[in-house]
């Protein structure tokens, strides 16, 4: 991963989402970011990009864009989190690590996407966000073993990871639906989870989680 990309993100983590109507030259360059994979963008157009504001964009490129805003903030959380190494420290005091009102009935907790960036989406809209952003739905099933292998609380993973979680009013109770970054560490627990028997016979980690937390 290119690593100056890496520190630009680092260092410009917010959108301006300003209500001033992109100009061509903004419109060229959202178009750029959109078709560019992340590992290939010029890092010195991010902060640019970022200040662009989806709600500027005409329509058409308001969900491309949120999800590459989605991708980037994600790779700054992936890389602020790899510089601990194998063993984590979590600190859960993050400002930016809370749960927020999306729509009626529908909230989101996580540190990585910011309520101006989710606020009133559908349910399927924010489900296709998440997946044009490269995160993967977790099956709730598997996520007690996550935590058993990780040793880390849900709000660990939430606050120090990029474990996203949406829940939905159904009646009287919620339902949750968990999604995390392709590249997350978590990922790979996650996959020693769901396959028991991966890396037994391999070299693939041995079997045995990428990353813990020491509290």
């Amino acid at each position: 991963m290119n690593k100056k990309l890496i520190l630009t993100v680092l260092f410009f983590l917010f959108p301006a989402f300003l209500h001033a109507k992109a100009s061509p030259d903004q419109i060229k360059l959202v178009k750029y970011f959109l078709k560019t994979p992340t590992k290939s963008l010029n890092p010195d157009l991010v902060p640019a990009f970022l200040a662009v504001g989806e709600k500027n964009l005409p329509s058409k490129f308001r969900q491309g864009y949120i999800s590459k805003v989605m991708e980037l903030y994600a790779l700054r959380n992936v890389a602020e989190g790899n510089k601990q190494g194998f063993v984590r420290t979590p600190d859960d005091s993050s400002p930016s690590c809370r749960e927020f009102h999306v729509k009626k009935g529908i909230r989101m907790y996580s540190s990585v996407f910011s309520k101006p960036l989710m606020e009133g989406h559908s349910l399927p809209e924010i489900f296709r966000l998440l997946r044009l952003g490269h995160f993967s739905r977790l099956s709730s099933d598997f996520m007690p073993c996550l935590r058993k292998k990780t040793q880390c609380s849900q709000q660990d993973m939430v606050c120090n990871f990029t474990l996203s979680v949406v829940s939905v009013k159904k009646g009287k109770s919620r339902r949750y639906y968990y999604f995390i970054y392709g590249n997350d560490p978590l990922a790979v627990v996650y996959s020693l989870c769901t396959h028991p028997g991966l890396g037994k016979n391999t070299n693939f980690f041995g079997g045995k989680p990428s990353v813990l937390c020491s509290h």
